[in-house]
């Protein structure tokens, strides 16, 4: 006798690009009945985003291939705490799922899919890339800790980003059976695609900002802001000049530390820093090809997307001990696709960037394990984990 198909909503802020393709694999699947509720069309609009100032939209969303609504009209919404759409339960209700998932508590929409999830007793999967990797304030931490206990407890699965994750909810006393490894899902189709073209691609960019083949290149991809501190990378490259080290580096986005990091990165005598501005989704992997060394020296990152598509780009990767990329099966795997230092120590950055500088053959073993760790997330992340999600949801259901 064939199972009847699991019915999956899933209730997000908005379209965003490196969750979609996710939404569209999970479509694929046979045994899943699947439909996406948005809170607001910012990302398939265009809009201003703060921090990469400029206009945003998302050409890659392939919004047609699965099915999905927007609560809230089509209206461009900013997916800040207020975001919240009072015709939730009426859709979601219409749709009746098996199982609900939701991201994270912070917004109003979330928990109120929460509260109709435990109302209506459908199981929850929950999803959040939070990590304990950062420094928080005492009292709010234990504030946050006993609210969490309680607002975890009827979540059936955590599918969860890597291991700093998984240790967060451990220390909030969620079971470890509950616990169901997702990683970050990129597009990975098009990052697919993009490796098999990656030689191509990789003298494409370096021609189009006249680097040699044999020259090093850098890279790191986010929004210019004070948290992600591309400018220790500039400070890095600084201290190897002293050593008669020189490189390329690409400081991929736009912000407002712009200005600030272009006068810091002219004080260099002959490495060369070039600030690309924003670059579309579906532009990235050339900028991936083209890297030697992917660095990322931010004080606050929870799980980082652009090292998920780093890694299956094959690059090695250094990252600051405040990230929540990095673990024994996370990744980066230190000393095998990466290194970590700590936050902030820009000589034991410099030292780092140099080992791998002057070890090519260590680069390219880094590489290829990058992208082998990276071929099997995506892989897990777009259709394993839903096919494990299942099996578990229908044993669960038997026991019951």
């Amino acid at each position: 006798m064939t199972s009847k198909k699991v019915r999956i909503a899933i209730v997000i802020s908005h379209p965003i690009q490196h969750f979609c393709p996710q939404y569209v694999s999970f479509a694929q699947n046979p045994e899943v009945e699947l439909k996406v509720f948005f809170g607001s069309a910012l990302g398939y609009k265009k809009y201003v985003d703060e921090n990469f100032k400029t206009e945003v939209s998302w050409n890659n969303l392939q919004l047609e291939r699965f099915p999905h609504c927007f609560l809230n009209g089509e209206q461009v919404i900013q997916p800040d705490k207020n975001l919240d759409a009072p015709s939730l339960e009426k859709e979601v209700e219409h749709f009746y799922p098996d199982m609900l998932f939701t991201y994270g508590y912070f917004q109003n929409l979330q928990r109120r899919a929460h509260r109709w999830a435990i109302k209506n007793k459908v199981a929850m999967a929950y999803i959040s890339d939070s990590e304990l990797r950062h420094s928080e304030n005492t009292a709010k931490a234990w504030l946050k800790s006993f609210f969490l206990r309680r607002y975890l407890s009827p979540v059936s699965f955590f599918l969860t980003m890597g291991d700093a994750n998984e240790a967060y909810y451990r220390k909030y006393r969620v079971a470890s059976e509950k616990l169901l490894r997702m990683h970050y899902p990129i597009d990975y189709g098009q990052y697919q695609k993009a490796f098999l073209q990656k030689d191509r691609l990789r003298t494409a960019i370096r021609n189009q900002y006249s680097i040699r083949e044999n020259e090093i290149v850098l890279s790191v991809v986010g929004k210019l802001v004070a948290w992600k501190n591309q400018d220790h990378i500039i400070e890095a490259m600084k201290v190897l000049e002293n050593e008669g080290l020189f490189a390329h580096l690409f400081i991929i986005g736009s912000g407002n530390k712009r200005s600030e990091w272009e006068e810091k990165a002219g004080n260099l005598k002959k490495s060369k820093v070039h600030f690309t501005g924003f670059v579309k989704a579906e532009e990235l992997p050339s900028y991936y090809s083209a890297t030697d060394i992917y660095v990322h020296p931010a004080s606050l990152e929870p799980h980082s997307v652009a090292i998920s598509e780093a890694i299956i780009m094959g690059c090695p990767v250094i990252l600051s001990d405040r990230c929540g990329s990095y673990g024994a099966t996370d990744d980066v795997q230190e000393g095998k696709n990466g290194f970590v230092y700590p936050f902030g120590d820009i000589e034991t950055l410099a030292e780092k960037i140099k080992s791998l500088v002057n070890d090519a053959r260590r680069r390219k073993d880094f590489s290829g394990y990058s992208h082998q760790l990276g071929m099997q997330f995506q892989q897990n992340s777009h259709y394993k984990m839903l096919e494990q999600l299942v099996k578990r949801f229908r044993d669960l259901n038997r026991e019951v």
